[in-house]
């Protein structure tokens, strides 16, 4: 070989290998910061949210539990047994089902039972972290796959209502074959883990068209993490089922605008798909109380608490800050939006 020969054959290797390093790095660093994102939800000492309880609500229950892959899940099953209908709650990620408490109450109140679950990686559920974009769906499918099981709930008619999250969930798990499902309600509910992740990366994360750079290493890892869900999109969903499916829509989401359910809605061949567009909306204020007297009464609260933030600097004492969350009325703290709610009950009615 010759001089000339061995210097580029040399370069070439060099150059293979700074690829393969760069290569190595970014998904290393993809795969760190994804971990990062979806790591354990766990359910905070002090809270807003209404704990479960019996005591409080005086609403009958039934504590769950099912498989989502190796994790157990954990939930409850609320309501009069003499009912004639479920609703299915999928929570947001970064929240858990205390936080959808007064959706289930008005559900039941309006002659459902509900079934309530953590998702995994969430409170009193199983696993290390929330797993991925597409692992809501995942264990919607086994929490379904529960209530087809389930003697007491087998055989009644199933209305699935999902946030965020969730929201993806009750359309994406549509791609799967399941009996009973009546109506969904997605409020704020994402397309596919591919579109959400790029949209996050673009405008949450900050990183501009910097995104497009990263986005085939996350969503090498996206894939994997997926659990063979990361195909199932909530258009092609609401499309293989034919169901009535409802997409409620914030037009001040800046969590979930772009793929939305509601920007696919062109899309959908479903003659049973609607959507309800709330045009001053935000991402979860469209499920925020919207009773005038709540609003105040929150506001009162929420003042209150940064009041007492300022005055220790942010390291308020246990005691204290105990004591103020105890204070709260969360039942009335926790009001639902009954727009939006009003709305979905309407389009179940329908179905």
């Amino acid at each position: 070989m010759t001089k000339k020969k061995k210097i580029i054959a040399g370069v070439a290797i060099a150059l293979a290998a700074f690829i393969a390093l760069t290569l190595i790095v970014t998904l290393t660093v993809c795969k760190i910061l994804l971990n990062d994102m979806f790591g354990r939800v766990d359910a905070d000492d002090y809270s807003v949210s209404t704990v479960f309880s019996a005591d409080e609500t005086g609403i009958e229950k039934r504590e769950i539990e099912f498989k989502s892959g190796k994790n157990t899940l954990r939930g409850h099953l609320w309501g009069d047994k003499s009912s004639k209908k479920l609703a299915v709650i999928s929570h947001g990620i970064g929240a858990h089902s205390n936080d959808y408490y007064s959706e289930m109450m008005f559900f039941v109140e309006n002659g459902f039972r509900v079934l309530t679950y953590d998702c995994t990686g969430t409170a009193r559920s199983d696993g290390k972290g929330t797993t991925g974009l597409s692992q809501s769906p995942v264990d919607l499918h086994n929490a379904l796959l529960f209530v087809e099981k389930d003697s007491e709930v087998k055989d009644l008619p199933i209305y699935l209502f999902g946030h965020s999250w969730g929201g993806h969930a009750v359309t994406a798990v549509l791609n799967f074959e399941h009996k009973n499902i009546k109506a969904v309600a997605s409020i704020a509910g994402y397309d596919s883990n591919a579109g959400i992740m790029k949209e996050w990366m673009i405008n949450t994360m900050g990183l501009g068209n910097f995104a497009h750079v990263l986005f085939p290493f996350a969503s090498f890892w996206a894939r994997i993490d997926s659990h063979g869900a990361y195909g199932f999109t909530g258009v092609k969903g609401i499309n293989k089922s034919n169901l009535p499916v409802l997409a409620v829509q914030g037009g001040k989401d800046d969590t979930v605008w772009i793929d939305s359910i509601y920007n696919h809605r062109e899309e959908i061949t479903n003659e049973k798909f609607e959507y309800y567009f709330i045009e001053n909306g935000e991402h979860s204020g469209i499920l925020n109380p919207d009773d005038e007297s709540v609003v105040a009464y929150r506001k009162q609260k929420n003042d209150a608490y940064n009041a007492l933030y300022e005055k220790y600097n942010g390291n308020i004492p246990q005691d204290e800050e105990k004591d103020f969350f105890k204070s709260i009325d969360k039942h009335k703290y926790n009001d639902v939006n009954h727009e939006t709610m009003g709305k979905v009950l309407e389009f179940y009615s329908k179905a």
